[in-house]
């Protein structure tokens, strides 16, 4: 509901803070210059002459009273879904003993209760008015800091080209990036190189890869609190009642049984998803959302990617060696990125296309890991490949925000103090700042959930215009013409 209060003003800003031309009707009065007592002189008339006036109409207050409009509406309705949605889990968790979707539920219905009356609690009280305030202060002052970014790198038609796409004087500001959310996907079907007698996911669960009773939601082998919303959909034409909503078709722990026992010879063919379709909308609308605090307006496609390799299953995290060399691997053989080592200009061409991929599982306690393609400021070493992964935790209320945070990374930024941050990380950093209380009771009343630093907006445009190609930024590319040639003469390119 955030993002799309979000999107309503910007559409509000880039529909009418462009030039209005009129043409208006004016007349002068006109006499010829003789002496008084010329005859000639003593007659006047009127000429008649349109002129074009071109207006700016000034949004600011229509955008407030919007925003303001549906942010109330949206955070009453994101309440009682997830009241309503909690009390649902409770209900089937009792009818079903499962004790684990009763403490979802009870969760679910906290933490929205609480939040929402925070959320109402600052709209009325102003909070998200002053909010506003500093947000079109802070973007002002975007705006100019990137002017002067883009104006000492560039010149002429490109720097015009890419002022007009990021809408740097008038219109929502913003780099406009197209990028993709992925779910790795496991096929029962898929058979194994290493035994060709058996499927591969039966010789990696023999072989103690992977568990994969685990990877189908029957076992929580990393606790209570890491247990992710794994899906599984049998195979096959499944006929439903239609009415839209997520579908579902899972198998059951005796079909997996069945299908473990038998090595792939019994039970019903079936995939398995690292999260379900609502778990990633979730982390896809937050992190379109939380881009813009960025200036960064990225519209997410969705697909699936199979995999079959161990570490592809199960990513090597930061207990082991080769973190980021083996996401590198990932990134190459499973999305398709370039290798800057291999193909530099390739590997830049693909930072214009941001990926985060939901994956199943890593080696250790991480929920997400980047790989940032060149040095940043901060201190960031520059990786092989651009592209990041996650993984999906309960509750969304507290996880949601992985992807963006890693998507920081993916743009230069580090991590930083406080839980009020989006790039806080509780392994490395304290989750308090300088004055805490007094800090966070204000972060509460101004923002409400973690958020970007006006600082961290200006170091993601240091190292987009550093490192991101003009044409990705909006400049328009260049033609290379080549005229025909006649006998004994050498083609010209210009």
């Amino acid at each position: 509901m955030a993002l799309v209060c979000t999107e309503i003003t910007e559409w509000v800003e880039e529909e009418v803070s462009k030039p209005v031309e009129e043409w208006e009707e004016r007349q002068k009065k006109k006499c010829k210059n003789y002496p008084w007592y010329d005859p000639r002189g003593w007659v006047c008339w009127f000429v008649t002459y349109f002129v074009k006036v071109i207006r700016w109409v000034v949004v600011i207050v229509g955008k407030w009273v919007i925003r303001t409009v549906c942010k109330l509406v949206g955070v009453v309705v994101e309440a009682l879904v997830d009241i309503v949605g909690g009390l649902w889990d409770v209900v089937v968790g009792i009818v079903t003993l499962d004790w684990r979707r009763i403490l979802d539920g009870l969760l679910r219905m906290v933490i929205g209760a609480v939040l929402g009356l925070i959320r109402l609690a600052r709209i009325i009280f102003l909070g998200d008015t002053f909010e506003y305030i500093i947000e079109e202060i802070n973007k002002e002052r975007l705006r100019r800091y990137v002017r002067g970014l883009l104006e000492a790198k560039y010149s002429g038609d490109t720097l015009t080209d890419i002022k007009a796409a990021i809408r740097l004087d008038h219109g929502a500001f913003g780099l406009r990036l197209h990028a993709t959310a992925y779910r790795t996907v496991l096929d029962s079907e898929a058979m194994s190189d290493a035994d060709p007698t058996a499927p591969n996911l039966v010789v990696l669960h023999e072989q103690g890869a992977i568990n994969l009773r685990a990877l189908c939601g029957f076992e929580y082998d990393e606790g209570f609190w890491n247990r992710k919303r794994y899906k599984t959909l049998k195979k096959g034409t499944v006929l439903g009642g239609g009415g839209g909503g997520e579908f579902d078709n899972p198998i059951s722990a005796d079909d997996l049984d069945t299908y473990l026992s038998s090595r792939g010879a019994q039970g019903p063919p079936f995939i398995v998803l690292p999260m379900r379709d609502g778990t990633l909308n979730t982390k896809v609308s937050t992190a379109s959302e939380k881009g813009r605090e960025l200036s960064l307006m990225l519209d997410f496609d969705k697909e699936t990617r199979p995999v079959t390799a161990a570490a592809h299953i199960v990513h090597p995290g930061y207990d082991r060696p080769n973190t980021h060399l083996a996401l590198t691997g990932f990134l190459t053989d499973v999305l398709g990125r370039r290798n800057k080592t291999a193909d530099p200009a390739g590997a830049t061409a693909d930072l214009c296309h941001p990926v985060a991929a939901g994956v199943f599982r890593y080696t250790d306690g991480l929920r997400g890991i980047a790989n940032n393609l060149h040095d940043s400021a901060c201190g960031l070493d520059g990786k092989s490949t651009s592209g990041v992964t996650f993984i999906d935790n309960t509750p969304d209320q507290l996880w949601k925000y992985v992807p963006i945070h890693e998507l920081g990374h993916y743009f230069g930024l580090c991590h930083t103090d406080g839980v009020d941050r989006i790039m806080y990380s509780p392994k490395t950093n304290s989750w308090w700042r300088g004055w805490a209380i007094p800090r966070g009771l204000l972060n509460v009343y101004l923002e409400a959930e973690p958020s970007f630093s006006y600082g961290e907006a200006k170091a993601t445009w240091d190292y987009v215009v550093a490192h991101f190609a003009p044409q990705c930024l909006g400049a328009r590319p260049i033609v290379i013409e080549v005229r025909p040639t006649t006998a004994g003469s050498a083609g010209a390119i210009t």
